[in-house]
């Protein structure tokens, strides 16, 4: 993988190419029941970012665009010559910006609880506070993290489990990466379809949808009925369900 990194990832099913890309401190088990759903239909791959579960970091450094060279040589790894891309809240970010950089790569572009920048009070309180916990309170980082994103007991063990093995300090690293992170000015370069997730109840993201649909061409957005953040998870069925969809219309 780019500089050494052995990316770690799984990958189950035939067909389209689906990736999706977690969100800081926790890793590809977050998509179980996308691997559960989309099997028989798509080739799903899931992976662990660099210093994030059982995919080591040489260094102590991560930014977006480097996030975005290690997907790029996950797909030639693994032979996928384009694919829809599934970014998960600040997994977006680095979705978008592998997007801008390789659109010939890009099937179609899905952004779950996406952001283009962080440019509200309260999201840039939320990203801060992941970067506290995560040098202070890792502990106490997981244990949120893996609570807000359990469907069942297990899922949150397994969560925790699997978050553990990565590193706070990349966790850290990423949260602030993302925290400065700005593609606006770039939106109107997206040419591929774009699907939006969010919750109906999840104020902190709900109102970039119109930045979307204000810059990007070809925009369909979904507003999930009484949810928060934690759509891919906690509203698998549903989301599940629409993707699959979307997948077929834009074959």
């Amino acid at each position: 993988m780019e500089q050494g990194v052995r990316t770690f990832y799984e990958e189950s099913g035939s067909g389209q190419p689906v990736v999706f890309i977690h969100p800081p401190a926790l890793t590809s088990r977050i998509f179980k029941y996308q691997h559960q759903f989309f099997s028989c239909s798509s080739r799903v791959i899931t992976y662990d970012l660099r210093g994030h579960g059982n995919t080591p970091c040489p260094s102590d450094m991560v930014t977006i665009p480097m996030l975005a060279e290690d997907l790029l040589a996950l797909m030639d790894q693994c032979g996928v010559e384009k694919a829809v891309i599934c970014g998960y809240s600040a997994g977006g970010s680095i979705a978008q910006e592998f997007a801008l950089r390789y659109p010939e790569r890009v099937k179609g572009l899905v952004l779950s609880g996406g952001f283009p920048q962080v440019a509200s009070w309260l999201l840039q309180k939320e990203f801060r506070l992941g970067i506290y916990l995560a040098e202070h309170h890792p502990g106490i980082l997981v244990n949120g993290l893996s609570w807000t994103h359990q469907v069942t007991s297990q899922d949150g063990r397994e969560i925790k489990a699997e978050s553990k093995k990565g590193s706070p300090k990349l966790w850290s690293r990423l949260y602030e990466e993302s925290l400065n992170y700005s593609c606006t000015k770039r939106l109107s370069h997206l040419e591929m379809p774009l699907l939006l997730f969010y919750g109906s109840r999840s104020f902190y993201f709900l109102p970039y949808r119109k930045v979307y649909q204000k810059l990007v061409s070809h925009v369909k957005t979904i507003i999930v009925p009484g949810a928060f953040h934690q759509i891919p998870v906690k509203q698998h069925q549903y989301f599940n369900r629409e993707l699959s969809q979307w997948l077929t219309e834009i074959r």
